[in-house]
């Protein structure tokens, strides 16, 4: 139930930033939300599904320790840059924030 959540809410509301394995990443921050890239639910189930992807919950750590997707990283929105150095530069990352 919690996975099919996870769908709906992806394909709602979180966008994602792919990174390539063996290629120099640096993050992105967008200007606006029209600027982020979208992912679909059957591409972020597959990715989810073969570990190929990193799971960041962006809201507040009271709601993250509520209840999140299992294997989710707490990254809040307004966190300091340094925050993010925790994430993988070779995995796709899905952010959601609801």
């Amino acid at each position: 139930m919690k996975l099919a959540l996870f769908l709906i809410f992806v394909a709602l509301t979180s966008f994602a930033s792919c990174q390539s394995a063996g290629q120099k990443s640096e993050y992105k921050k967008f200007a606006t939300d029209a600027d982020v890239p979208r992912i679909e639910v059957a591409v972020a189930k597959k990715d989810y599904d073969a570990g190929a992807v990193v799971i960041v919950d962006s809201r507040p750590e009271s709601a993250y320790k509520s209840e999140h997707i299992k294997g989710a990283i707490n990254i809040p929105i307004g966190a300091p840059d340094d925050a993010f150095g925790v994430l993988p530069k070779d995995k796709k990352i899905i952010v959601y924030c609801s």
